[in-house]
């Protein structure tokens, strides 16, 4: 009895269609591809659920709000925090009806606070020296002098704080990118996450009972 010899299915089509094995291989290879491109092309492109805003689009109330929550929940109590001078103090009163005092009284007394002080020439810096004499947790090597704004920016790239208070909007603009939270008083329109813009430091007061 004859033994059957099976043929591939390539050769019983090759036959039937009179073309060889490997024109039908190129046939159906090229069929293939042709049906996912097609499929690829044809297929509907997923929107993106990611909504990106602008780098210059105003922050939201509620950006906003969270910042000062945690100003006005002690979130700063024993973290570093730069404080510019010119925030406090006018040249010849404490600002904001004498509550600007009241604001660093309790930073020093719970925070590392670093008072950053621009001056003209030794009289001033005598004399800032003379109004924050005695204020629990001033210490004299956390006040600094310099004679430009840019000497702020300096100290606070260097002290790296969690909290920064300044009345520049420049320089919030310039370090927004490497401090962890700013405050603008006196300012508005700077723009970022970590930034809460005030009009006045007695906006940061923080109710200790």
């Amino acid at each position: 009895m004859g033994r059957a010899i099976r043929r591939s299915l390539f050769d019983e089509v090759s036959e039937r269609l009179h073309v060889s094995t490997t024109a039908l291989v190129a046939i159906v290879v090229g069929a293939v591809t042709l049906y996912l491109f097609c499929r690829r092309k044809g297929a509907p492109s997923r929107p993106s659920t990611i909504v990106r805003r602008p780098l210059n689009a105003p922050k939201t109330e509620g950006e906003q709000s969270d910042v000062m929550t945690r100003i006005k929940q002690s979130g700063f109590v024993g973290k570093k925090v730069c404080i510019a001078w010119e925030v406090l103090h006018d040249g010849k009163a404490w600002k904001a009806d004498g509550k600007a005092l009241s604001v660093l009284q309790f930073y020093a007394f719970t925070s590392e606070v670093y008072l950053m002080c621009c001056i003209r020439n030794a009289d001033d810096k005598k004399r800032i020296i003379g109004l924050v004499n005695g204020i629990d947790g001033i210490e004299r090597h956390r006040v600094l002098f310099c004679t430009t704004q840019k000497g702020y920016e300096a100290f606070t790239r260097q002290i790296d704080p969690s909290l920064l208070i300044t009345n520049d909007p420049a320089q919030v603009s310039f370090l927004k990118r490497i401090i962890q939270t700013l405050v603008l008083v006196e300012g508005s329109g700077a723009v970022g996450n970590n930034v809460l813009c005030v009009p006045s430091v007695a906006a940061l007061a923080v109710d200790t009972e």
